[in-house]
This record gives structure tokens, sequence and C-alpha cells, in this order.
């Protein structure tokens, strides 16, 4: 749990180069008695490869996702309906579409999330309407890190999507950030307020995105260093109209790669080399309230970079302002970062003719304000100097702010930990207080001792209960730096494979450096971004990704480390890897499926077995064995299984056929265990027959017969017509003169039987023993469910005296 009742407003830092958790409670807070609770939980709720989803009026905390994972992952889901639902305090995000088609998410409020607060990753066409994303990335800024995947709402790689009633304020990060291949967008009513980083920010995307009747606003003084109103990089096709952009540094900025950057569209593959371009600026108020806020900021993306956005840009019936500079219009012709006023501007992009540079009627900022929910204060720095590479013997210093929102007011007071860490070092504070709001620099000096290294340090501001920290890294020697040190993938099963986890390698140096080799060791794998160098001249270059997965070969802790060979003094840099290999039950059974031979119906076959092994590597707990299907009623199942089978354990599950009626009978055997969310299962497959036995014709009658003579033999066709082997057992002459009737057949008695269709004959003498009527029956007994079948005899004795006259 990263917040509980006893320790609300409380902060903590874990350094894992000194293996040492540092935790301040809250005031009068007893740390030997509270009960600390750490959430261990990954997501909350996994919906994955499933449709029609309603997930409403649900709460979800404390998720202990890593950095880019969310508490509640939707992927490769079709509609999934989230509705009304929280996410509050969990490590990372709060619900991320992933890979999702035809989604909602609506009414929903994802606020104090470590990272960021809801995502949307390679999905399309999906709404999300009236949602809440504040006071997120309180993880990241401990770091000070405020950048990629950290906003309050983070669309990557999205098609088809609408947004709209958003709400994303007092986030330390961007307000919405669309990042990478971004298309066919539609945002209203967005209200982006007080963010740390820019308010709006787009991206590397194609577009279409057009937004309407939204509001960006920095606070009143101006919340953070860095707050951009909107913000556009290498992306084209963006329109803003009926918005409100007011009190941020800049209001409208255009940054980017020199001659374009390639982004694949992840639907179709057409590659796009994009530079910003095809920008539609209508109907908006774009008001800087002093002299460091312009108005438009594009200062040095020259060359046919300019050239493409001014020859593609639309911009009219705007109000422009600033009431502390006119010249708010920085272009970078004919050099970079020329001021510009209005009627410049008009002239230097044929634009805006119908604009006007003045005040705007109206309190056009009432609709940019959000409440804060109490009193607080923000501790950031500039995240591009928290890291900062000096030679030993030299200084370096680190300039925090703090930020007031909520009515807070009061000193904060300034700690630092992890100077004594460094070998030689010592550290100075230009004040160790601020009243309220301020900045505070604080001043670090090495010794021509100090050994080369990455050395983070942790500076701690604390007004009463609440306490935030910031942790920046002096680098010695070198200017590589790599984050994080300690890399915890997590729990998996053995022989699976987790979800990539992010390593940074960033050089703070002017020149590239060559990189020889990355490698891992253990049950680690790795790949990249950085190939042979990384750093330069681009600023967008300073940087490569290491994406690092682990599939461990055992149950337990397993260890590894990443190893970064190149030629940077402070080479190697080395990331300490951590996972646990957890034991996972594998259910195996033998045979997949159990055909059973034709069985009489009622009656039953011989019994089949299968074998239910655990192949994998932890215990295999067994809920229920369980007949189930269509026709279960016709078969029957005993097992010897227990409720656990350890790995290589096995059991038996013996099943029989009684089938109930003719024809094929199928069903399953279910099995519940703890290998699979879903039961296990075999099919049974059956048929069940039925003999019938027809006897041709039914009654013999004999007529006269001299008594001691033997008739003329007569004979009847036993046939079976019905679907089964037919098995006699017996033919007996019965009733009440048998002794005057022989029977003799060629039907099989005992063992082979009568196919279907096949028939044999019976043949009968009638030999009367005395005069006058004389009746009999043959009784055939068999397998048929009309057993035994009669056959009716009747003869007439006779007596007579032949007379000579």
């Amino acid at each position: 749990m990263k917040h509980c009742s006893r320790l609300n407003h409380s902060g903590h830092i874990r350094s894992t180069q000194n293996a040492v958790i540092y935790i301040w409670p809250a005031t009068g807070t007893s740390i030997g008695s509270a009960d600390v609770e750490v959430g261990t939980r990954d997501a909350l709720l996994a919906i994955t490869n499933k449709s029609d989803v309603v997930v409403r009026g649900l709460t979800f905390q404390y998720s202990n996702a890593c950095r880019t994972s969310a508490a509640v992952p939707v992927t490769m889901s079709d509609n999934v309906l989230l509705d009304n639902d929280g996410f509050f305090w969990n490590n990372a995000q709060g619900p991320a579409m992933i890979q999702a088609t035809s989604s909602t998410v609506q009414d929903s409020v994802s606020n104090h999330n470590g990272i960021g607060g809801m995502a949307d990753s390679t999905s399309k066409n999906e709404l999300w309407t009236n949602n809440v994303t504040n006071y997120n990335n309180w993880r990241g800024a401990q770091g000070a890190y405020y950048l990629w995947s950290s906003s309050g709402f983070h669309p990557y790689a999205t098609h088809g999507v609408t947004i709209s009633g958003l709400t994303s304020a007092y986030n330390q990060t961007y307000g919405i950030h669309w990042d990478t291949d971004n298309r066919d967008i539609t945002a209203d009513n967005m209200v982006l307020s007080e963010n740390l980083l820019a308010e709006g920010f787009v991206e590397k995307s194609e577009g279409p995105i057009a937004i309407t009747n939204s509001h960006m606003c920095g606070g009143n003084p101006t919340t953070g260093p860095a707050i951009i109103g909107f913000e556009m990089r290498n992306s084209e096709q963006i329109s803003l109209s009926n918005s409100t952009v007011a009190n941020d540094t800049p209001e409208l900025e255009v940054i980017g790669t020199p001659g374009g950057y390639l982004v694949t569209d992840w639907e179709t593959g057409q590659v796009y080399n994009l530079v910003t371009q095809n920008i539609t600026l209508n109907n908006n108020i774009l008001v800087g309230a002093n002299a460091g806020q312009n108005t438009f900021y594009d200062a040095n993306l020259n060359g046919t970079d300019w050239t493409s956005f001014l020859t593609t840009f639309s911009s009219d019936n705007n109000t422009w302002w600033n009431p502390q500079d006119s010249t708010s219009f920085v272009v970078p012709v004919p050099l970079n970062n020329t001021r510009l006023d209005l009627p410049a501007w008009q002239a230097v992009t044929l634009q805006d003719l119908h604009s006007s540079f003045a005040q705007p009627s109206g309190d056009y900022l009432s609709a940019c304000t959000v409440t804060p929910e109490g009193p607080d204060f923000w501790y950031v720095t500039d995240w591009t100097k928290s890291l900062s590479p000096i030679s030993a013997g030299g200084t370096t210093s680190f300039t925090t702010m703090a930020v007031p929102f909520g009515g807070f007011s009061g000193p904060i007071n300034l700690t630092v930990d992890g100077v004594r860490e460094i070998p030689g070092a010592t550290s100075s504070w230009d004040t160790q207080t601020i009243d309220t709001s301020g900045n505070a620099t604080l001043t670090v000096n090495t010794s021509s001792t100090t050994p080369t290294g990455v050395y983070p340090i942790t500076m701690v501001a604390n007004n009463g209960a609440v306490t935030r920290t910031l942790t920046t890294s002096v680098l010695v020697n070198t200017v590589l730096a790599v984050a994080p040190s300690v890399a915890n993938l997590g729990s998996i099963g053995v022989g699976s494979t987790t979800a990539a986890f992010p390593v940074t390698l960033a050089n703070l140096g002017t020149s590239g450096v060559s990189i020889s080799s990355i490698t891992t060791s253990g049950d680690f794998t790795q790949t990249n971004t950085c190939g042979t160098q990384v750093g330069g001249t681009n600023k967008f270059n300073y940087q490569c990704s290491i994406s690092v997965y682990f599939t461990p070969a055992k149950v337990g802790t397993r260890t590894g480390t990443l190893t970064i060979t190149d030629a940077d003094a402070g080479s190697p840099q080395k990331v300490t890897l951590v996972g646990i290999g957890i034991g996972v039950p594998i259910t195996t059974l033998t045979p997949s499926s159990l055909t059973f031979p034709s069985t009489d119906v009622g009656y039953s076959s011989a019994a089949q077995t299968i074998a239910v092994t655990n192949s994998g590597t932890g215990n295999l707990d067994i809920t229920s064995i369980s007949l189930a299907g269509v026709h279960p009623e016709a078969f029957q199942e005993t097992n010897g299984c227990l409720t656990s089978l350890s790995p290589a354990g096995s059991c038996k599950i013996t099943v029989t056929f009684i089938p109930t009626f003719s024809g094929t009978i199928n069903a399953t055997v279910s099995i519940v265990d703890s290998a699979s969310t879903l039961a296990e299962t075999v099919a049974l497959t059956g048929v069940g027959v039925n003999p019938s036995v027809s006897l041709t014709p039914v009654s013999l009658a004999f007529g006269s017969q001299q008594v001691g003579t033997s008739s003329t033999a007569q004979k009847i066709t036993l046939q079976n017509t019905g679907t089964g082997p037919l098995y006699l057992s017996g033919i007996l002459l019965g009733g009440t003169n048998p002794q005057d009737y022989s029977e003799s057949d060629n039907c099989p008695i005992g063992s082979g039987g009568l196919n279907p269709n096949a028939s044999c004959l019976l043949t009968v003498t009638f030999t009367p023993t005395a005069s006058g009527s004389r009746v009999a029956t043959i009784t055939v007994t068999d397998n048929a469910k009309n057993s035994p079948q009669t056959a009716y005899l009747n003869g007439n004795g006779t007596n007579f005296t032949v007379t000579l006259t």
C-alpha cells in the first residue's frame, strides 16, 4: 500500500543502492507500533481476450504494478465498458486499454496514481467520456521523472477514438499526451489545468486530431518550472478551435526532430515521415499573463521544417493577448528566437487576418478552474538537470521548487540524504526553508578522490504531516546514466516470460558515446534501441531504451545483471536484475479424449481410464472432477485423485459408458484446478445401440397329424432388426405340449451373435403323442429390449382305424 490511514500524507523512498527504506510518517505516528501495509498484487483485475464485459461502480486501489503497467489492464478485448469506477493510489497506472476495440470508459475517476491516470495503447473505435485524471505521477516525481507514459491520460497509437469531458489537473506530468501514431481523434470539452508539463501534448502523430471547446490553463501563479499550454512535436493535421489556452509558458509550442520523424501506422503498415504541418487554429483565446509567457513559440525549428509548417498553417478569428509583451510570437526566421507582434506575425504567416491582440472579454479563466482537494504542495525540479555529470573534484547544484496549491501555506523545511554515500563529498543549501513557495538550491562538492560512478541523492521537503522527496543523481567522471539501478521484474511462472521492463540509458554530455555491447546474465534477456551510439547533437536522441525480459528456469528468486559496455569512463554500467520464478502447475490429461465401443442401451461398457498428471513446477490443487457436457447421464466416473498433486504426481479417473439411448452420445470429464481459470476437459464419445428381434412368422399351424407320425418341417426366421449385435442365450420349447414338437436351428447361441439385419432359421417338426389339440411355444432369450420373444405352435393329433368292407 502506498498510503494508509496511519501514514496519510507521509513520504517514503527506497535506496536500492544501499538496501535501505526511508519512511517519513505523519506527525504523531509511532513507526515502531504502526501497521504498515504493503501492496503486493500487480493487476487487480485483468480482462484479456474477452467480449461484452461491464465493470461498474468498483474501486481499485493499491496495485503494486510496475511503471508501465496498470491496475486494471484490458487487453485484446472487445466491447468492454468501465463505468463509474474509481482508481486511486496505485503504484503505476489506473486503467489501461491495450489492443482493445469498441470499448468505453465513462464517468470514472483515476487520481493519485504513481505514474499515470488512464492509458490507451494500440486500440481503436473507443469512447472516453466524462473522466477525471488528477494528482498523478507522484511516484515519477520522486525521481524527477515527469515525461513519457506519465500523463494524466496517455493515448498511445490510438485510432478512431472520441474523448469528451475529460478533466486532467494537478498532475506532475502532462495533462494529456497523444504519443505516436494517433489518428482520427476527436476531443471535446476538456479541462486541462495546472499540470506540471504541457496541458496537452501531441507527439509523432499523423492525425487528424480535432480538439474543440477545451481549456488548457496554467495556475495563477504558474504551477511548476516547465508548464506549457499546447505542445506539438512532429505531428500533422491538428486542429484547435473554440478553446482557451492561458497562463502557460508558452501557450502554443512547436518542437521536433529536424527533417521529420518516421512513424509506422500499426494497422495499415504505412510509414509516415512526420513534420509539424497542416495545423489549424480557429476562434481560440490564447493569453499569456507575463513577459515570459509567449503566445506562440517555435524558436529554432527552421529550414524546411518551418516551410512545411508555414505553407500548410491555417489560423484566424483568434484572440491573442499578453498584457506585458506585445511581441509574444517567437519564430525561427529570419533568425532563431525572432520576436514578432501581431502585425508582423500576420505578415510572416499570412494568417490571423481577422484575429486580434487584445484583452479577451469575460472571465475566460473560469472554465479552467479545478478546485483542489485540499492544501498540498509539489516539490519539483527541472528534469533536464536532475542528472548532473561532473569531474571528480567538481561542483554541481540542483535547484528545487516548492509549488503550493489548495490554500497551502507555511514553512517547508529541507534536508538531504545520500551525500554521505559519495566518498569525499559535501553539500550545502542556499536556504533550508521555503516559505510556502519558492526555490532552494543544493550544492554538492566532490573531491579529487571521489570514485567514478553515479550517486543518487534525495532531497526531503517537510511541512508537518506532509513530506515530499526528490531524488537526483551526481555523475562523477561519467556522462552516461542508467536507470533504474535495480530492475525488479516481479513474479512469473517458470518457463513464462514477463512483459518488457524499461531501462533507460541517457547520455548527459554533448558528444555521442559509442556502445560496444549490452548483455544480460541469468534468466534475463534484453532488446534495445541503442545501436552503436547514444547521444549526440540532437536533443531528442540523448537516450535510448533497453527492454529487459525475465524467463525463470527454476522456482525461487532469480538474479542477473544487465551490463552496458561503452566508451564512457564509467563503463560498464550495470543494473541488478531480480525476479521470482513461481512454481506453475500444468495439467496434462492422457488421453485427451475417450471413445467407447458401441454399447447396448442400458448396459455398461468396459471401463477406460484417464491419467491426470501435474507436469508443472508447482502443486496442482484439484477443486472438483465431474461429468459435464451434453449427456453426462450416459457415463459414470470414479477417481482416485486427492485435492492436490505435487509436481510429477498423477492420479487416474475411471469412466464407464452406459448409454441411455441409441445413437452417438457425447459428454466431457471436467476438472477444475489451479492450473487454469477454465475447466480442463476430456471429451467422451460413445454409441448407444439397441438390438431388436423379429420372428417371422410368429406362429406355426401344423394341422392334423396322425399320432406318432411326424409332420413336414416348418421354419421361422429370426432376424436382428436393431442397431447393435444380438446375442442369443437360449431357444427353448415350452407351453402345454412341448414334447410333441422338435426344434433345430442354425442360430449362434452364447457367442458370436447376430449383426444388425442378419438372420437365422428355426426348423420345427410336429409329432403328436396323443389325439386332440396340441399346443406349444418357442421362447428366444437374448440381449434385445423385447427379450424374450415367443413363437406359437399348434397342431391336432388324430387316431383313425382303417375298416375293410
